[in-house]
């Protein structure tokens, strides 16, 4: 065997043992597999408590954000035990769109032991949405994004 066929038989090794470590991470005892509603003024707290979080900023007349519930909800089952999901209505916790500058919903952040890493704006398909959870859950950090459809907010429509 060729020291070039050792390199990369020791390049595959580490990355299986890579890869093994990242699916052995400890369950996340909050990720319940559901979308759960954050409504509580203490949501800070609530983002800071899980090791990756993804909130989904919404609005009661908002129809993107109807349509991405059912997406997310079923996204958290799969995630079950490993990323904790959950909804904030922005109508109902206006702090909650003042701490995070949202002017358009829906708005996902992807929090990491409670900072946030990255955010997804408006309606995706759940191909796209698993991807950018699944690298966000691995540590890695989605990059180039589009936007999506959104509904634009103002502050008359929080009240």
């Amino acid at each position: 065997m060729s020291g070039r066929n050792q390199g990369k038989s020791g390049l595959d090794t580490l990355s299986k043992r890579l890869e093994d470590a990242l699916e052995k991470k400890a369950d996340e005892p909050l990720a319940n597999g559901t979308l759960n509603e954050i409504s509580d003024s203490k949501f800070m707290e609530e983002l800071r408590k899980p090791s990756t979080a993804i909130i989904e900023f919404y609005t009661s007349t908002c129809p993107y954000c109807k349509q991405l519930a059912p997406i997310l909800d079923e996204l958290a089952r799969d995630y079950k035990s490993k990323v904790y999901f959950a909804k904030i209505n922005i109508g109902n916790l206006e702090e909650a769109s003042e701490a995070f500058d949202v002017a358009g919903v829906p708005l996902v952040i992807a929090f990491k032991k409670g900072q946030p890493v990255a955010k997804m704006e408006g309606l995706r398909g759940i191909d796209e949405i698993d991807g950018w959870i699944e690298s966000i859950h691995k540590g890695l950090r989605p990059m180039n994004l589009e936007s999506g459809p959104v509904t634009r907010i103002t502050l008359s429509d929080l009240s």
